[in-house]
């Protein structure tokens, strides 16, 4: 058998290796993308990148070592929503797609074509750092802030629009002076002054927000409510001149109220409005309603929840207006009379306002008017100084009215006051106890009962708990000269006394 010598060590070595894994194909037979015949083209070579332990640091974040440049991008990026913002042409921030905001990120002189070994360009770096180092909670209009990055104390936001200011300058403002002064006329109360530094308190608050850098001291302010027959001018006086002092937005809290959720929308209005269309006849609902108020206002801290998004803490600035008209139906607007409203709630009575339009010829004039004299009533608020004779609450530092006519047609829309008519109608108070009964809520419930043929009561006590609860509210605020409520080893002890005679 022949065999195949062995060649020499020299000779082996010697030997052409072939085409590897490791070894580039040729060019000349055509791979590659290259035609034959043809030289490749020359490419340009990426950056030479730093080694790993430079570009990532101990604890995983992006190194880049000119981080000044990518603090100064002017873009920002909200994890909780993946998604990229940059600047717009109305001085506020506009949602990127990822694409463009790499796009924009190489506007700015980052490459966004050559990669490194690590398969990444410059603008892919700068992305991954402003991604972990400059990321913000939360994204979109919120009341009280200028458009721009802002650190809270809920965290860093970044606030997409600035509201729409009306500058104040001095000036005279006949027609704004004539919708409000004869609007809130009144002969027996203060209205006019006590609505001048309810709207002086606040737009001195919002108004510093815009001038001056944070973080602004909370200022506790009572909601504000007016019921007037129709077409008083109620709605001219909110949407024409509260509604553009506190930033042009409004926002309406009644479905939030009602449901507790998804809230996102109020947030970017600076003045939150109740009008008719939350009227309810559900005193359980109104009871609900007032303490969801007090929380609205009497809180800095508020919860924002949107859909598909967890809920975070904000600071948004919010004034609270509720209108309605003076009736029965009307005034179901308004949250349930508590001894928790009494500094919380201003209730003022309108009357028709005098220089109506009455034509829309008249009315564009008349708006226009209204609108030119806005510089000069916010000058006029930021000067305020109330009547010496006017007090003002410590807390708030904003005079309180409830006004009697209103106050007493709401108390007669709550079962106290009915169980209070049905006490005097079933003559609880007669014979021995002429002058005065007492006893226990379940001792007061037998006693009634045993008067009511009819079942009346049944409508009022509706569970075990009804007549001690209208007792004490009896007791506490609505009718205090009527009722009084000691307690006597753990139980409540009620006295009734009859209705005091002219």
């Amino acid at each position: 058998m022949k065999t195949k010598p062995i060649e020499p060590a020299s000779k082996v070595a010697a030997r052409p290796v072939g085409p590897s894994k490791l070894t580039p194909a040729k060019t000349a037979s055509g791979r590659n993308g290259t035609p034959p015949g043809k030289p490749r083209p020359a490419t340009k070579e990426a950056p030479p990148s730093a080694p790993s332990a430079e570009r990532v640091n101990a604890a995983g974040l992006v190194h880049i070592a000119d981080d000044e440049s990518v603090k100064a991008l002017p873009i920002y990026y909200n994890a909780e929503l993946s998604k990229w913002y940059g600047p717009n042409g109305q001085g506020g921030f506009s949602r990127l797609s990822d694409g463009h905001a790499k796009s924009l990120i190489a506007e700015h002189g980052f490459n966004k074509s050559f990669k490194d070994p690590q398969g990444n360009t410059t603008a892919d770096r700068a992305m991954l750092y402003v991604i972990q180092h400059s990321a913000v909670a939360y994204a979109g209009a919120l009341a009280g802030y200028r458009a721009g990055c802002h650190e809270t104390a809920c965290g860093r936001i970044l606030v997409t629009e600035s509201p729409r200011l009306i500058e104040p300058r001095p000036g005279d403002w006949p027609v704004i002076r004539r919708l409000m002064e004869t609007q809130l006329a009144d002969e027996g109360q203060p209205q006019v002054a006590v609505f001048y530094t309810w709207a002086s308190a606040s737009f001195r608050a919002f108004w510093q927000r815009m001038t001056e850098p944070g973080p602004w001291e909370f200022r506790y302010c009572p909601a504000l409510a007016i019921f007037g027959p129709k077409e008083c001018g109620k709605t001219a006086l909110i949407e024409l001149v509260l509604q553009p002092l506190f930033g042009g937005r409004k926002g309406k809290p009644m479905k939030f109220l009602r449901e507790g959720k998804f809230n996102k929308d109020l947030f970017g209005a600076g003045l939150l409005v109740m009008d008719d269309e939350g009227a309810s006849a559900n005193l359980q609902e109104r009871r609900q309603r007032g303490e969801a108020i007090k929380n609205l206002i009497w809180q800095e801290e508020q919860r924002l929840e949107g859909k598909g998004a967890d809920a975070l803490m904000l600071r948004p600035f919010w004034r609270l207006v509720i209108a309605g008209n003076d009736d029965d139906s009307g005034l179901q607007v308004c949250p349930a009379l508590s001894p928790g409203l009494d500094d919380k709630l201003i209730i003022l009575k309108a009357r028709k306002a005098e220089g109506l339009p009455t034509t829309n010829e008249e009315n564009s004039a008349w708006t226009e008017a209204l609108r030119r004299e806005l510089p000069a009533f916010a000058a006029f608020l930021l000067g305020y100084h109330p009547p010496d004779e006017l007090e003002l609450n410590k807390r708030s530092r904003v005079a309180l009215l409830r006004h009697p006519d209103l106050l007493a047609a709401l108390r007669d829309m709550q079962p106290e006051m009915r169980l209070l008519e049905l006490i005097d109608s079933l003559s609880l108070l007669s014979g021995a106890y002429k002058d005065k009964w007492e006893g226990s809520a379940t001792d007061f419930e037998r006693a009634l009962r045993g008067k009511d043929s009819s079942g009346m009561l049944d409508r009022i006590f509706t569970n075990q708990q009804a007549a001690g609860r209208m007792l004490t509210e009896l007791a506490d605020h609505v009718a205090p000269t009527r009722v009084t409520k000691t307690n006597w080893g753990g139980t409540s002890h009620y006295r009734i006394f009859p209705p005091k005679t002219s």
